[in-house]
């Protein structure tokens, strides 16, 4: 038999499994109770966010599942009609994302959601494939609460009459505008929820003698008042005893959890009205514990409970602002790439939404290069070392990372792009704005550029001219050489005729011979 006869037979009996109707089963679904395994995706919105869908996908950087927070949940299902599903949903996650970012996303949080879901279904509960649509509201708790609007597209696959694999992906749609949107992926098992009739059994009528039975004696049952106390944490640096933000406190219980909260820019955490208990009060920073303290039962008896907890890092903290060169103002959504160039190594952040904060963990005795990324910016390339830094008096680095926003037609002074003097050599050792164009060139490799030299009124007109233009040849030359293609670049020299200060003082002289970009596409 051919290979095409083989697959033309393939293909029909695929199509009748889908939509062959399930024997013995209701066309409406009956109460169902499930359990699911879940992917959570913050990271890919907020790309989309910072740039746009296309860009996401042409870059290929969609989330990998190692990226997204895994979690848990349990599944109700009950039909109102044959091609309507009402479905609740209740979801535990933990990952280092949330729907409100703070000013680092290192750390870990537990976000638990709960949907109320309508499953529209294409096809009734009479055939074994079913795919639906969704759409709801729900809620999520993590460091507060917030609203979502779930979408999205799922199937239900029927397993031998008896339960029901289920597949969804939704786009969770936040409905402040200061939370985070998120891409949610799950699969589980449901099955109906049936309870089995017992017939009742005859028995012949039989005539007791009645017995008295006693009469009981009153137990009296003394209720026991149960105390409740605040308990105040407060987490300082070990080696520098400064007040630490930003970290993850627990309470267990056992081996459960029994309050969890963040700590402030003061360092503190308070957890109000709990319960007397033994407890167990720990924390983690940039995945290190602090150290933890055991509470007894017995604590209860003082007013309120003061806890001290102190975190070893033996790394800087940077802490950096990313701002708008041009207008002055923060800067969200930002990526953050941070290079170790003494050890070889690369990390990033995303820089805070609404003040344009980032953090991000430096090792001791190390040279670092720093630049931020996000679409239609080009950024400065900031140097920073910790080799002179002793950490036992120091835990914060500042630094303010300026980034210009680079539209059509906007022109842009490159003031780090150095020549010998009266001739055209760039010196590539200092000038540093080289590198900050590349990098622009390479993460926006849909835009062209104007490249356009300056000079100040010295000398003839004819030599500014020539000499502007072969300067702005020599960057062009440059960037191709540093993997650009040349057809994205045009060279334009304007000698002394565009000049930006006075041409009567040594300083308007020395801002006068520049190299700008323009971007015209």
């Amino acid at each position: 038999m051919s290979k095409r006869k083989i697959m033309k037979k393939l293909f029909i009996l695929i199509a009748l499994f889908l939509f062959t109707k399930v024997n013995a089963q209701q066309f409406i679904k009956a109460p169902s109770l499930g359990i699911h395994y879940s992917l959570t995706d913050f990271e890919t919105v907020s790309k989309i966010k910072s740039s746009s869908l296309s860009d996401v996908l042409k870059n290929k950087d969609w989330s990998l599942t190692s990226q997204m927070m895994t979690g848990i949940g349990v599944d109700f299902f009950k039909g109102i009609s044959k091609h309507i599903d009402l479905e609740a949903s209740l979801n535990y996650t933990k990952g280092i994302n949330t729907y409100n970012l703070p000013s680092t996303n290192i750390n870990s949080y537990s976000l638990v959601t709960l949907d109320a879901l309508l499953n529209i279904k294409l096809l009734s509960d009479k055939y074994y494939v079913r795919p639906y649509l969704i759409a709801g509201a729900g809620i999520y708790s993590q460091n507060g609460t917030g609203f979502y609007v779930p979408i999205g597209t799922g199937f239900q696959f029927n397993i031998f009459n008896a339960a029901i694999v289920n597949i969804q992906m939704q786009c969770r749609n936040a409905i402040k505008n200061t939370d985070n949107s998120n891409l949610f992926y799950q699969i589980g098992f449901a099955t109906a929820l049936t309870k089995k009739k017992i017939p009742p059994v005859k028995k012949e009528t039989k005539i007791d003698t009645p017995i008295v039975a006693p009469v009981p004696i009153p137990v009296v049952i003394k209720e026991i008042k149960k105390r409740f106390k605040n308990i105040i944490v407060i987490v300082n640096d070990e080696a520098t005893m400064l007040p630490l933000p930003n970290v993850e406190v627990d309470i267990k219980s056992g081996d459960s959890i029994a309050f969890a909260a963040i700590t402030d820019s003061s360092g503190k955490v308070f957890f109000k009205d709990v319960i007397e208990g033994n407890y167990f009060v720990s924390g983690v920073l940039n995945k290190i514990n602090t150290t933890s303290i055991s509470v007894a039962k017995e604590k209860f008896n003082e007013d309120d409970i003061k806890l001290l907890l102190t975190h070893n890092d033996p790394r800087f903290t940077l802490t950096g602002h990313t701002t708008d060169k041009t207008a002055g103002k923060p800067v969200g959504n930002a990526t953050i790439i941070i290079s170790n160039i003494s050890q070889n190594t690369n990390s990033s952040t995303i820089s805070n939404e609404t003040d344009g904060e980032f953090h991000i963990q430096l090792e001791s005795n190390s040279d670092f290069i720093l630049s931020g990324k996000k679409s239609g910016y080009i950024s400065n390339i900031e140097n920073i070392t910790t080799k002179r830094l002793n950490r036992s008096t120091t835990l914060y680095v500042k630094l303010k990372l300026e980034i210009d926003e680079a539209k059509t037609g906007q022109t842009i002074v490159l003031n780090k792009i150095y020549f010998e003097n009266g001739k055209t050599n760039l010196n590539t050792n200092s000038s540093s704005d080289l590198n900050k164009l590349t990098q622009f060139l390479k993460d926006n490799p849909n835009i062209k550029l104007e490249i356009s030299g300056h000079t100040d009124n010295s000398g003839s007109l004819k030599l500014n001219n020539s000499l502007s233009l072969i300067r702005a040849l020599s960057v062009i030359e440059y960037l191709v050489q540093n993997g650009i293609e040349k057809n994205r670049l045009i060279a334009k020299g304007y000698g002394p005729s565009q000049p930006i200060a006075s041409n009567t003082t040594v300083e308007g002289k020395a801002k006068n011979r520049r190299v700008e970009m323009k971007v015209i596409q």
